[in-house]
């Protein structure tokens, strides 16, 4: 025969014709392993079909008539030839040679794959560049599907891929493998080296039931293990680790149509098993190793598992590098907790987010910082994004905790971060850890010594000089220059100004690192502590969080605002209606619409509130719209604070001050009149004052923060908007999906040389998996990408809730459930809400409710600090608070132990 070939029968001298999954398929029947019995149509048919079908000229000419750097002209010159491809008729005698071959097969059920001449080069992968179809029966199925194999080579990506890669285009030729299709229990992809960390003596698989299209598509969530091997006995293997994935669904020869897949949704009891047993996992393991000694190098290698229990080998290729997103979900072997960032950041975040926040959190406060210090031991990878939700690094907390928090000092609030029992990072483990008390004393030289202005008495000051002498006057130049670029439409020079904006924010975390994880929460343990000591624990707890109310800063000043704009609209009965009856999307257009001077000073009062807090939302994350852009949730706000009857705020606030005062005298007449009292409250009120002005310190640099973000939002929607003209995004919000590297890769390149529909891909699966989980809590801790939360014990009493108790009093109420910012406007006075999480923007109506909920967060959580300042009970760290509880049962909150009692059911 001239066309095709057994694959059991081909020779080195053929491997010029057969493409580079055709010689790995050889290659390994040459060496006796369990590949599918089959035959390769080899590139020779390709050419003949070409040349009889007379498609060179036609495809030469569409090459040279198009410009190659456009990539409108790529799409159309891949839908020409494409077209011409799908019409052509395969010659006779090809015909032939397959039908004869496919009649010398013992099965019914075929596979086809292409093979091109230049696949899986190690410079630039061609791994799925080009098509393959599964299930398919008859000669005439079987022909069609070679013929779209053929028009895969000349896809507008594969051109744009060789064009990229500088692959002359002319020079790439297809063959095909037909094969057995083998209808398998399980199937999945192996890596002979764990393509996370490189180690060699470790090995990657990914596998689902059915067949493994589930798997490399990577719509569905498989199980995965890292199997072990010694490298000095190859028969050495045992299982390191395992995580069973949520295997969404499977994908099984399609019955009804004879030909074709389908998607098959599991069971809830199918998908908690595991898709392999451990000897499979052992077998597959030493399979792998021996054709990773076959081929000389590591290998990503595609396989199936039969009904009897069989290994096939479908397809091996050299392992190639993994992209970004890729590495950072497979098991990366470290811990990582919820629990820091549900007080620091609890917000649903974006890859661009992460990248530009999560860059300043890891290089600025946690790597040079710890470089500063002294702290040599310290993990430099600080975060991980998880379902939308980010994670800090379980050991370098831990490290924090041994270099900066004496024994005595660890108090629940900071071992809330931390997983029960007595694991490498268990709570009864941190607690005891030994404190390295001259380390930090040396660290304290080193600040003293490299960086002066991370002294306690200095760090808040400096940044507040910071602030007015050179982030104000920049931030105003900034919205000019982004005026002008934004009229000239230069990406790269927007590009490039975003750096500059997150090059002029790095001076921020270099204070930011000191004041929140340093002063901040060193200060709070330690007034806590002293507390504890002068005046007993049960006082303690319930003085100290009215200690550190009452206090000014830019949150106050915010609702303050809202509240003035609240008592003009109580005080005059028609803005009150109009509030009250009219969609919040509306209300502004229809105030700029009246002429009555009690409009036009609210409208003023509005628009000047809009101009100096606009840049505040409801979250910190940028994909959604600041006050400014969507006045609408301001008057959200509104109809929540006006309904019923007229609230003193302002007067409410200085009570609550003044309660302050008379609560910090009555702790100081207890202490003082202790032995030795007068030495021990001129300590005790010198660090409560530095806790004090620190809490200041959090909430004022969140304002310019959020300054930050805003920018950043404006200028990457920016870009984004000049990327959907394009047609490389969907809408410009799309640009929030994709990491910073991607974004610069992007405006780096010519729009001809892009992958455009990968891009939009990944867009996709990225955007879907944040709207899925924006409103949902993960459970707290990951080991790697394997997900898990505390055992919770019950306390003995269903009807009792325990958390960790954030704000005193006591309450009894209804419960309003609150997962959206959309909800607001349907708070009740008096209501008990329940959250998954607390942002400043949510705050303004605390002053309303009785009482307040979260899952997550601890004392010093934006909740509890706000709950303080209201005088109202909150109770923290609920674990699926808005699950267990529902809007319109009665329950009582105590702020004092933590416990949430439900009354009605």
């Amino acid at each position: 025969m001239k066309y095709v070939f057994l694959l059991n029968n081909i020779t080195k001298a053929k491997y010029n014709i057969i493409g580079g999954k055709g010689i790995n398929l050889a290659r390994l029947c040459q060496y006796d392993f369990c590949v599918p019995q089959g035959f390769c149509l080899t590139i020779d048919a390709y050419k003949d079909f070409i040349r009889k079908n007379n498609l060179d000229s036609k495809i030469n000419q569409l090459i040279s008539s198009y410009n190659l750097k456009n990539y409108e002209h790529i799409k159309s010159i891949a839908r020409e030839i494409q077209q011409y491809i799908k019409n052509g008729a395969i010659p006779r005698e090809i015909v032939q040679e397959i039908k004869n071959m496919l009649n010398r097969m013992d099965c019914k059920c075929f596979a086809i794959r292409s093979s091109a001449t230049a696949e899986d080069l190690k410079e630039a992968s061609f791994a799925g560049q080009y098509d393959s179809y599964l299930n398919l029966q008859k000669l005439d199925d079987i022909l069609s599907h070679i013929k779209k194999c053929y028009a895969s080579l000349w896809t507008s990506r594969a051109i744009s891929y060789r064009i990229r890669n500088n692959i002359p285009l002319k020079e790439i030729f297809i063959a095909i493998m037909i094969q057995e299709m083998i209808a398998s229990k399980t199937s999945g992809v192996l890596f002979t080296i764990n393509p996370v960390n490189g180690k060699s003596s470790e090995m990657l698989i990914e596998s689902n039931f059915g067949l493994g299209e589930s798997v490399m598509s990577g719509h569905s969530t498989p199980d995965q293990f890292i199997i072990k091997w010694n490298e000095n006995d190859n028969s050495s293997f045992k299982i390191l680790d395992q995580r069973i994935g949520e295997k969404e669904y499977i994908i099984q020869p399609h019955m009804k149509n004879g030909y074709g897949t389908e998607k098959i949704k599991l069971t809830e009891k199918k998908k908690m098993q595991a898709s392999l047993t451990k000897a499979q996992l052992i077998n597959l393991a030493q399979l792998g190793k021996q054709i990773e000694q076959t081929f000389g190098n590591p290998q990503d290698i595609e396989w199936a598992l039969d009904k009897d229990g069989k290994f096939h080998i479908l397809q091996t290729r050299p392992v190639t590098g993994l992209d970004r997103d890729r590495q950072e979900t497979a098991l990366d072997g470290n811990w990582y907790t919820r629990g820091y960032s549900d007080d620091y950041w609890n917000d649903p975040v974006t890859p661009l987010f992460f990248d530009l926040l999560g860059d300043q959190l890891t290089y600025v406060v946690n790597m040079e910082l710890n470089s500063i210090m002294g702290y040599r031991r310290m993990e430099a990878k600080l975060l991980k994004l998880h379902k939308a939700h980010v994670y800090f690094n379980l050991d370098v907390l831990r490290r924090k905790v041994e270099y900066e928090i004496p024994s005595f000092l660890r108090n629940e609030n900071i071992l809330n971060y931390f997983p029960k029992g007595i694991g490498p990072y268990g709570k009864q483990i941190v607690k005891n850890l030994d404190f390295h008390l001259i380390d930090r004393i040396v660290a304290e030289l080193r600040i003293m010594l490299f960086d002066p202005n991370g002294s306690m008495t200095r760090t808040d000051k400096a940044y507040y000089e910071w602030t007015e002498q050179e982030f104000i006057p920049f931030c105003k130049q900034f919205d000019e220059r982004l005026d002008i670029l934004s009229k000239n439409e230069n990406l790269g020079a927007l590009f490039d100004l975003a750096e500059e904006l997150d090059k002029k924010m790095i001076a921020h975390f270099e204070l930011v690192r000191y004041g929140i994880p340093v002063h901040n929460i060193g200060m709070n343990l330690m007034s806590q502590f002293l507390l504890n000591k002068f005046i007993g624990k049960k006082e303690a707890m319930r003085y100290f969080p009215l200690l550190i109310s009452g206090l000014d800063h830019k949150l106050t000043q915010t609702n303050e605002e809202i509240y003035r704009l609240a008592s003009m609209i109580q005080q005059s009965k028609e803005l009150k209606n109009i509030i009250s009856n009219i969609d919040s999307e509306k209300i502004l257009a229809h105030l700029k619409e009246k002429e009555d001077s009690e409009f036009k000073l609210f409208l003023t009062r509005v628009q000047d509130f809009l101009k100096e807090y606009g840049h505040r939302g409801f979250t910190r994350e940028p994909y959604y719209p600041r006050w400014r852009n969507e006045p609408k949730y301001v008057f959200d706000i509104f109809k929540s604070l006006i309904r019923g009857k007229e609230e003193k705020w302002i007067k409410k606030k200085k009570i609550n001050k003044l309660r302050t005062k008379i609560i910090e005298r009555k702790v100081e007449t207890k202490i003082r009149s202790q032995f030795l009292g007068l030495l021990k409250w001129k300590l005790f009120s010198i660090i409560l004052n530095f806790s004090r002005r620190y809490i200041c310190f959090r909430e004022n640099q969140r304002y310019n923060l959020d300054i930050w973000i805003t920018k950043n939002r404006n200028i990457y929607l920016k870009i984004g908007e000049i990327l959907k003209r394009s047609d490389i995004f969907d809408e410009r919000k799309d640009i929030f999906f994709l990491r910073k590297n991607e974004i610069k890769n992007i405006i780096k390149h010519s729009k001809e040389l892009l992958e455009i529909d990968k891009i939009k891909a990944k867009i996709k699966d990225r955007k879907q998996e944040f709207l899925q989980f924006e409103n949902k809590t993960p459970p707290k801790f990951l080991i790697g990408d394997m997900q898990y939360s505390d055992i919770e014990v019950s306390n003995g009493v269903h009807n009792i809730l325990k958390g960790i108790p954030a704000s005193q009093g006591i309450k009894t109420g209804i419960i309003r459930i609150l997962r959206e910012i959309a909800d607001i406007p349907n708070v009740k006075s008096n209501e008990i809400l329940v959250v998954p999480r607390t942002d400043p923007g949510w705050t303004p109506v605390f002053s309303r409710i009785g009482g307040l909920i979260t899952e997550t967060g601890g004392v010093l959580s934006h909740g509890a600090v706000v709950s303080r300042e209201y005088n109202i009970p909150a109770v923290t760290n609920i674990p699926s608070a808005t699950s267990l509880l529902k809007t319109g049962q009665q329950v009582q909150i105590n702020g004092f132990n933590g416990e949430v009692t439900i009354i009605s059911k």
